[in-house]
Order: C-alpha cells, then structure tokens, then sequence
C-alpha cells in the first residue's frame, strides 16, 4: 500500500511539473510574440496635460510600469501603501481570504493625492487571483473619482483575468480610458515594453 501511495505521489509530482513546464513555454512564446510587434521604436507624442500615476506594488514590477509612465509623461508619483506588510508566500492565502470575503486591507492614507487637481490619472496594480489585489480594492472603494479621467493598468504572470471590468465595477464615476495590461518580463524586452508603453500613450492623448 505505501508502494502504491508513493508512486500516486511521484506521479503528481510529474505531472505537476510537466503542466508547468508547458505552461511556462506557452507563455514565453506568447511574450516573445508579442513583443516582437514592438521592436520598432516607437516615439512618445501625447498631450496627457497634468498626469498622477498611481500604484500598488509588492515584487516591484507594477512600480517599474509605474515610474515609466510617469517619466514618460511627467508626472507624479503615489504608491498606495497598506497598513499591514505582506509578506511571501503568505500573501496568497491572505489575499485569496481578503478577496473572497471583500475585506480589504487598511491603507496608509498619510499625503493622500488630490485626483481632481489632475486631468489624467493612471491607476495600476498586480493581478492576483485573476482580478485587481486587495490594496488596489481599498484605494478605489475610498477615492471618489467621479468625472476624472482614469487610465488603469495591471501587471500579471500571463492572465489579467477579470481586472479590469472588476476596476470598472469599482472606480464609481470615472471616466475610463483604454487600459494595458503587462506581462512580468526579464530585462531582455526592456525596449520593447518602453515601447509598448509609447504606443499606449500616444492612444490616449487628449
């Protein structure tokens, strides 16, 4: 019997690393597609007037994306900050309970921005479980944004899932523009992204 439960273990074991393995291919070669339409560089021409960018960021990838529309369009910065720390592996569990139950975490509201002293406001953040991260809920749920002109954006392993209509769900009053979504990528494709990031841009312009 311990025979057989072994080899059940060592079979999902590999089957495990097969799937992930393959899914790990497919969305490299889905990143390399991709980025292969942005290989030419792309020049930055947008009137975006008065930008915000605003961000929440655990790996620092959302705040890469973020830094980079802000140089882009000179804008401000303003990271979302919770009052508890997250930490890893845990923020899994503890995000999949805050989301399912709708219980979102407190935030450091020290030097809050003022979005309606801005004619663009960027608004991004990581996917996690397939929608926006808990953080990301708690900033929406007490910012107004009625009448201002927001652009969200989120970062993701491969799939932003419902983000972005669940974004829409809670940026009450918003005007929404064309949104973008990025794949955490190495550095490899740094030009590219910059360069995806111009085309997005020049999208939106006034």
């Amino acid at each position: 019997m311990l025979k057989i439960i072994l080899g059940c273990v060592v079979a999902i074991i590999v089957i495990i690393g097969v799937v992930s393995t393959y899914h790990m291919h497919r969305v490299n070669a889905e990143n390399k597609a991709e980025m292969a339409k942005f290989a030419t560089e792309t020049p930055l021409k947008t009137d975006l007037g008065k930008v915000l960018v605003v961000y929440y960021s655990l790996s620092g990838r959302t705040k890469d994306i973020a830094r980079q529309i802000a140089d882009k369009t000179q804008g401000d910065l303003y990271e979302i900050k919770t009052v508890k720390e997250y930490s890893s592996p845990s923020v899994y569990a503890e995000s999949k309970k805050e989301l399912s139950k709708g219980d979102y975490p407190g935030l450091r509201t020290d030097n809050l921005p003022d979005v309606t002293k801005y004619d663009t406001v960027f608004i991004g953040g990581p996917v996690w479980w397939y929608t926006m991260s808990s953080p990301l809920y708690s900033f929406l749920n007490q910012t107004s944004l009625n009448g201002v002109r927001v652009v969200p954006f989120s970062t993701q392993g491969s799939n932003y899932g419902q983000f972005f209509a669940d974004f829409a769900a809670n940026a009450k009053g918003a005007v929404i523009l064309p949104s973008e979504s990025f794949n955490n990528m190495n550095d490899k494709y740094k030009t590219q992204i910059s360069n995806k990031i111009n085309v997005w841009l020049n999208k939106l312009s006034r």
